[in-house]
């Protein structure tokens, strides 16, 4: 009777350590923010250095690759918060699955110096991009 109830013990043990892996490597709990298979990509295309009434400013382009809308809600610029921007689209700064759209930043930049804006989205995700004045 002892080597019976060892084997059901056993068994015990290795389905509870096979429950226990299944779950490290496939849990349907956890949160959708961290996860790289459902956060929305937001990728800056181009930045363009110019003068606007008197202004520098930076223009970035940037498009929504991703399956979800994207909402960026701060923009910094070498890891400077901006709050001088305009959108050019009629959503905001909300980017709609396959949206292009132009974000133009008040900035004083300097030609031959590297900058790097940041867009950084509501689930904490961050695009970046650098390019030289």
């Amino acid at each position: 009777m002892n080597n019976k109830m060892d084997a059901y013990f056993l068994l015990i043990v290795i389905s509870v350590a096979v429950g226990t892996i299944a779950l490290i490597y496939y849990n349907p709990f956890k949160e959708t923010i961290g996860d790289p298979t459902r956060c929305p990509e937001l990728t800056i295309t181009q930045m363009e250095f110019t003068t606007l009434n008197d202004s520098d400013v930076i223009i970035v382009n940037a498009t929504n690759t991703g399956i979800y809308p994207v909402t960026v809600e701060a923009v910094k610029i070498n890891g400077d918060t901006q709050n001088k921007i305009t959108v050019d689209s009629i959503h905001g700064l909300t980017f709609e699955i396959g949206d292009s759209d132009t974000i133009t930043i008040e900035y004083e930049w300097t030609i031959g110096n590297s900058y790097t804006v940041s867009l950084f989205h509501s689930d904490g995700q961050e695009s970046f991009y650098t390019d030289t004045a």
